[in-house]
């Protein structure tokens, strides 16, 4: 039988945190992030639920949304507002965080607070967060001679919230005349009127301060950080400009993208390009089983997944030449290009389409595509796939190797996909594996197939042979 060690993604990665790389600051870290935590299916009339942050935080999340409105008695509530989506308590919510935010991971957990509530509710929700969170709520305020955000290692067990602030000569509540993002597909319920902020909510906000993008012209303050819509997102880094200046911004400061309003089904954005530009906080609906998620847990499985990954130094030092857009213009004596070779000798109990029990014989083949900087993913040579075989899903054997020349090796994702060759129909996705190269080791390796899910469907695997080649 094949142990741990056999894998392709290293037992080590999975088990054990690197602690060296846990120095730097936050903005240096991509974050596992969710999307209307509170929901567990669309957003118009999905079920709000406090199990769907306890799922969230298993599963390594580091950031949670929480959108608040006023609600009766004077507790406040968390809902997608305007819609028919179900609510549920503030109170209820923290609890929760108190009991399952460091279950899975001892690094900081961001509180990302849509605050749609009065004075008088916010003051009740900063009551919450203080009393139930207690010690685990991080709310020392920012030293005069601090230069950059402290680190996942400095914040351990600590909770941030990430909300709007006083401005420093405030003396009481006060008004909030800016929207955090001022990005025109915003959704309509998170678009807010003139609104006072709280002054008890406003002291429990440090590094994680709220703002206004102000343009990249603009050097904000290092604990600055701005929300970006997916149209928003798609537009700057459309532009060569602009996306150089948006990794120069998320070297310093913290960015968090969020899916365009249309997406009303909880279907998700493309997850890897921001992630190539440096954006930490990507956020996703967790509850939708896709391709987004799918990478997304191939990213933030190694480091224990803890929900903390160290961005490249291209993507933490902005002295370094490298544009998100294609070409990169990596130096390549420091960074060279990889060869990658991928043989798919063979499957092992590749599971029947989902539904069918018994009586359908797959004929399966694989999809193997690198997913990363456009230099990789959008290069033809980097979509193969194997040859179909015939009536056989307990053992299939393909011995085909493929070799991928990757550009940015630090920034790619291998994505194997098993698929049931259909002549009447629509090819049936059977289980997919994906894993970041740089997590690869080399040899002889078992690729364990999950869904989109994240389910695991053993013994259902690809066995195959993996070998790096550095060119520089």
């Amino acid at each position: 039988m094949f142990d741990d060690w056999q894998e392709l993604l290293s037992p080590i990665s999975k088990s054990s945190v690197k602690a060296e790389e846990m120095i730097h600051p936050l903005s240096h870290y991509w974050i596992a992030s969710s999307h209307n935590t509170y929901l567990t299916g669309n957003q118009l009339i999905g079920e709000s639920s406090v199990d769907a942050y306890i799922t969230a935080l298993k599963q390594g999340c580091r950031c949670v949304e929480l959108d608040c409105h006023d609600g009766d008695d004077g507790e406040p509530i968390i809902y997608h507002g305007h819609t028919f989506t179900s609510k549920i308590l503030f109170k209820d919510v923290v609890e929760a965080l108190k009991t399952y935010a460091f279950e899975r991971s001892d690094f900081p957990l961001i509180l990302s607070i849509e605050n749609h509530c009065s004075i008088e509710q916010q003051d009740r929700m900063a009551k919450h967060l203080v009393t139930i969170l207690g010690d685990l709520l991080y709310t020392k305020g920012i030293k005069g001679d601090e230069k950059e955000l402290p680190s996942p290692m400095y914040l351990q067990r600590k909770i941030l919230v990430k909300s709007k602030r006083l401005s420093a000569c405030a003396t009481g509540n006060d008004n909030d005349n800016q929207s955090e993002s001022d990005d025109d597909e915003h959704d309509n319920s998170k678009k807010k009127k003139t609104k006072e902020i709280s002054k008890k909510l406003s002291d429990i906000v440090n590094y994680i301060h709220a703002v206004h993008f102000p343009g990249f012209n603009n050097d904000g303050a290092f604990f600055h950080m701005s929300s970006f819509g997916e149209s928003k997102t798609i537009k700057i880094l459309s532009d060569p400009e602009t996306a150089r200046d948006f990794v120069k911004y998320n070297t310093r400061q913290i960015s968090r993208i969020y899916p365009g309003a249309t997406r009303q089904d909880s279907s998700n954005m493309s997850i890897v390009e921001p992630w190539v530009a440096g954006c930490q906080i990507v956020s996703l609906n967790y509850q939708t089983d896709d391709l987004q998620n799918h990478l997304n847990r191939a990213m933030f499985t190694a480091n224990r997944g803890c929900g903390y990954i160290l961005k490249p130094e291209f993507l933490r030092d902005p002295s370094l030449a490298y544009s998100p857009t294609s070409p990169s213009g990596l130096d390549r004596t420091k960074f060279p290009t990889l060869n990658l070779s991928v043989e798919i000798l063979s499957g092992q109990h590749i599971p029947r389409p989902q539904g069918v029990e018994k009586g359908e014989v797959v004929d399966p083949y694989v999809q193997i595509q690198i997913h990363g900087h456009p230099d990789d993913s959008n290069d033809t040579e980097n979509h193969k796939g194997t040859k179909i075989i015939d009536n056989n899903g307990f053992n299939p054997t393909w011995k085909e190797d493929f070799t991928f020349n990757i550009k940015v090796p630090e920034l790619a994702f291998l994505d194997l996909k098993v698929k049931d060759h259909s002549h009447t129909g629509k090819d049936q996705h059977l289980g997919s594996y994906a894993i970041r190269v740089m997590d690869m080791q080399e040899g002889y390796r078992r690729a364990y197939l999950v869904d989109y899910s994240g389910k695991q469907l053993k013994p259902a695997s690809l066995f195959v042979k993996i070998s790096k080649r550095w060119m520089k």
